[in-house]
């Protein structure tokens, strides 16, 4: 047989394992898919319309799309279920992967309600992508994977990572062509699998949005059980002081800028709020002032979570000047806290392996310290990205001002671990010509007003992943980025860090053209 025999015959099996299926059922036989490792496809059907998943609600308006199942086992242990949604007609030629919730453990197939910066397999089909979720290699009321290494390390990291594996291949063999652009989707524990992805996968996206991100898992959660035990009976807000507090805030720092009479500061980092200024005097309402054990709670729930041996975990909860507290109530006055928070689940169930938990009661210095031997590979804190970013990969970072479960402080200290790397790295000579470097290719942009993925009395809706699509694929980087609020409604534009939004003094404040970009 010739030379060119051989070639001829290889190039009909690399077509062979490149066509497009005919159906979308071809895809369950189909030998490609079958030759992955550690992968089997349990499902490939036609849905159009309207999907229900199981137990779940109908999702309507969906275009034709083939809907894929499959289930990977890259550990003994693992039990990772995706799925991936392709459009039959009208495919933009790209790929996505959305990212998860909380503590995982169910498909992302629709938004929340109000958190309006989560992504799903339902809004990005819509949008024309070929799109995957997982479960993140567990069942939601299941939680005995806690305490296993290998299930925690599928849900730290490794499953949005065989998702993406198996996902692009999946794509290849019904389209009969690699996606165009891939992208990676995520907002709070989704921004931290997108980190992961940036840190750990650098080759599996071209584009990554990380939201919120709760890159920091086993810390964030050591520092929710720490404010837990700060609050008592002695010092604990009523509503009517977490407004006192809100009010005084926006009253110190947002009368000069106008920000009072939005609800919400435009630049937190600016606001030198001094807590001691609400001091009841005798005879005092307490509820138009704060004791002195309730302003040391507010002081200590601000700096941040510090151990005994002064060691900084994380941000302070709602950080410097912030108007957050309504978060407070929800977090720190239920009970159901102590035994349902992922907080608590992860140390009491996966930690320490204590059925009874008592996040008041634990010493959480040594449960952390416990939690980062035990577990510490599910924290995506690694400031080397320099295989995502030589490969020409954009990262785009949001987060609310007003969260009240994760630091916006967390993000900003993660993007500085970045760009400080960036300066001893290359030897630059200042940290603002490292920032500049880095913002080639990453960007931070906060967002006033915004809660967690969104809510809040800010202006938190914008097309993020359009943003992020225009920057890899135009090669046009974001300067500022238009966010918009229904009701009322107003824009505003959000600013790369360490820019905020200032108004330019004429105009009206709701209307993002009469702001700009500027450093402090």
């Amino acid at each position: 047989m010739g030379r060119s025999t051989y070639l001829a015959l290889a190039m009909i099996v690399l077509w062979a394992a490149t066509a497009a299926a005919d159906t979308c059922s071809d895809l369950i036989p189909n030998a490609v898919l079958r030759a992955l490792p550690n992968t089997t496809i349990t499902s490939a059907a036609t849905v159009s319309g309207t999907f229900t998943p199981d137990g779940g609600m109908p999702i309507q308006g969906l275009p034709s799309f083939c809907r894929v199942t499959a289930t990977l086992k890259p550990s003994p242990a693992s039990d990772i279920k995706i799925e991936v949604w392709l459009p039959t007609t009208g495919w933009n030629g790209k790929f996505q992967g959305v990212g998860n919730g909380g503590l995982g453990g169910v498909i992302s197939y629709t938004n929340l309600p109000g958190y309006l910066n989560l992504a799903s397999l339902a809004d990005q089909l819509k949008a024309g992508y070929a799109v995957a979720s997982t479960d993140t290699g567990h069942v939601n009321n299941d939680r005995a994977w806690l305490a296993n290494e290998e299930k925690e390390r599928d849900y730290g990291y490794r499953s949005t990572h065989e998702m993406t594996v198996a996902g692009k291949a999946i794509v290849r063999a019904f389209y009969g062509s690699d996606p165009r652009r891939s992208y990676f989707n995520g907002c709070s524990t989704g921004g931290g699998q997108a980190l992961s992805q940036a840190q750990r996968y650098p080759a599996d996206y071209d584009g990554i949005l990380a939201g919120a991100s709760q890159y920091m898992l086993g810390r964030v959660r050591a520092s929710d059980i720490w404010a837990f035990q700060q609050t008592n009976n002695e010092n604990r807000l009523t509503p009517a002081q977490v407004t006192l507090i809100q009010t005084a805030v926006l009253k110190e720092c947002g009368t000069k800028d106008g920000s009072a009479q939005d609800g919400f500061l435009s630049n937190p980092l600016e606001c030198k709020f001094i807590p001691e200024q609400l001091l009841c005097k005798a005879g005092q309402d307490s509820a138009t002032c704060l004791t002195q054990p309730q302003i040391n709670l507010m002081k200590k729930l601000t700096g941040g979570f510090v151990t005994r041996s002064g060691q900084q975990i994380t941000g302070g909860l709602w950080g410097p000047g912030q108007v957050a507290w309504g978060g407070y109530n929800r977090v720190f006055l239920s009970e159901t806290y102590n035994n349902n928070s992922p907080a608590a689940q992860f140390y009491g169930l996966g930690v320490l392996q204590i059925p009874n938990f008592d996040a008041k009661t634990v010493d959480i210095d040594s449960a952390l310290a416990m939690g980062e031997q035990k577990f510490g590979f599910v924290n995506n804190t690694n400031p080397d990205l320099d295989g995502f970013i030589q490969r020409g990969g954009k990262l785009i970072m949001y987060h609310g001002w007003d969260d009240p479960s994760i630091s916006a402080l967390n993000s900003i200290n993660y993007y500085r671990s970045v760009a400080e790397r960036t300066r001893d790295v290359r030897r630059l000579s200042s940290f603002e010509a490292a920032l500049a470097e880095t913002q080639k290719n990453a960007r931070l942009f906060l967002i006033p007003g915004a809660q967690h993925c969104g809510n809040g009395p800010g202006a938190s809706a914008f097309d993020a992943i359009g943003v992020l699509d225009q920057w890899v694929d135009r090669g046009i980087a974001p300067e500022k980025i238009i966010a918009s609020r229904a009701t009322p409604a107003f824009t505003r534009p959000l600013c790369p860090f360490p820019q905020a939004a200032h108004y330019n003094g004429s105009g009206d404040r709701n209307d993002a053209n009469n702001w700009k970009c500027a450093l402090n």
